[in-house]
């Protein structure tokens, strides 16, 4: 009976961790690896991985199977700068955790705690596309902003895998502001703080005992801090004028850190800098009108410029908050102003993997890589092409979300039934 009851158990264990298996058939793949695009092949996933990719493939007889014909499939595509989980709606201030006024938080202020993995909007991004996000915070008070989360919109388990992928932070005029009006008290500021992390790590336990002069920042803003002067917790600036990057190219050399330009409307004046340096950019194509004198140089193809010289690209895209998932809209600006395809592809899916050090497991279609894929009816960098199916994690997500619920209650204008009855 023993026995029978033990296996009755492994059966119901076995069945919850096999995950379904899919076949998607007859598609191109635009795979983000050194294999390119495969036109007219298949994808097999198996228990949330890519267990195989061919033309022919022996596959489980339950399989689902996808006739993809026609059909593209990139990765699913990852913004790296949104606010998605932090905001609902903007001018509800209760479901606005994206900042925080209090001055004793600066490197320590965490975002994670705040994401909201029932968000609406976290659905409506998936349905078009939008597999991962890092959800940056932002600081009314500092120059550092915080750390950010890396999330994955998948549907089921801790959305949140990485509670602290970044550390994110301001130079530039708003910095400036912060600083009692000058951008070079910023810059002291933020140079101030590396050299006193330094110091505190070097010196921790007379600082914890009070044998040790005031450092800069608290105790937990200085822990904060030391991955990032450790060179092992990349520090993305949103900063735009070319002689501010300059700036922080000269404190990366310094400090040796891992420095990520996000903004970057005229980093393309300093392009060959920023490939001798190796500091990738996070680069909205559509940012592109001179909005305040930081932005002077903003210009339609700085993507293509930045490709040329040499710089690893990542696209976000304006609307940080509802729609990250219009870093799509934002790659084919790119390309209409002389980006290659395949670069703005990339910029969306591979670079921001390897840049965040996640691209293991995400970021490419390759076998043994967690499948999070797109089958899309056209180009996918066409404006009118839609995601057909979204599949993360390996589970084919339902392309449902509040706002196509809304179009269908509203769709019929001749019914009759109040709003109030329909579904």
């Amino acid at each position: 009976m023993k026995q029978i009851i033990y296996s009755f158990l492994l059966l119901i264990c076995c069945s919850v961790i096999h995950g379904q298996e899919i076949l998607i058939q007859n598609v191109t793949v635009h795979t983000q690896s050194d294999k390119g695009t495969i036109e007219n092949t298949s994808i097999y996933i198996v228990d949330g991985q890519i267990e195989a990719i061919g033309a022919r493939l022996d596959v489980a007889s339950d399989t689902k199977i996808i006739d993809a014909t026609g059909l593209q499939v990139t990765p699913g595509l990852i913004n790296p700068y949104t606010a998605l989980g932090i905001i609902e709606i903007g001018a509800v201030r209760s479901t606005v955790d994206v900042e925080t006024d209090d001055e004793m938080f600066s490197t320590s202020y965490n975002i994670a705690p705040a994401f909201n993995p029932a968000s609406s909007l976290i659905p409506l991004n998936r349905t078009h596309g939008l597999t991962m996000a890092i959800v940056a915070p932002d600081s009314g008070h500092h120059v550092f902003a915080g750390q950010a989360a890396l999330v994955h919109l998948r549907r089921s388990g801790d959305l949140l895998i990485d509670r602290s992928i970044a550390m994110f932070a301001r130079f530039g005029a708003r910095a400036g502001r912060f600083a009692g009006g000058s951008r070079a008290a910023a810059y002291a500021k933020m140079r101030h703080a590396f050299l006193d992390t330094k110091e505190y790590v070097e010196n921790s336990d007379a600082v914890m005992r009070g044998n040790w002069r005031d450092l800069s920042l608290p105790k937990h803003d200085l822990e904060a801090l030391v991955p990032v002067v450790e060179g092992t917790k990349p520090l993305v600036i949103d900063v735009h004028r070319a002689s501010d990057i300059r700036t922080l190219l000269e404190l990366k050399k310094e400090f040796n850190l891992n420095i990520i330009i996000v903004g970057g409307a005229e980093a393309w004046m300093v392009a060959d800098e920023l490939a001798a340096e190796n500091v990738p950019v996070i680069l909205d194509p559509m940012y592109n009108l001179p909005g305040n004198f930081d932005r002077l140089g903003a210009r339609m193809d700085a993507a293509s410029l930045l490709h040329r010289a040499g710089v690893k690209l990542i696209f976000t895209a304006l609307t940080t908050s509802h729609n990250p998932f219009l870093v799509r809209q934002s790659a084919g600006n790119a390309v209409a102003h002389g980006l290659p395809s395949t670069e703005a592809l990339m910029a969306m899916t591979i670079n921001p993997a390897e840049i965040f050090g996640i691209d293991d497991r995400f970021g490419s279609i390759e076998e043994g890589k967690v499948a999070d894929l797109v089958i899309w009816d056209g180009d996918p960098l066409e404006l009118l092409t839609r995601a057909e199916t979204v599949i993360i994690n390996g589970e084919l997500i339902p392309m449902v979300s509040r706002s196509s619920r809304l179009r269908e209650r509203y769709r019929n204008l001749n019914d009759s039934t109040p709003y109030i009855y329909r579904k």
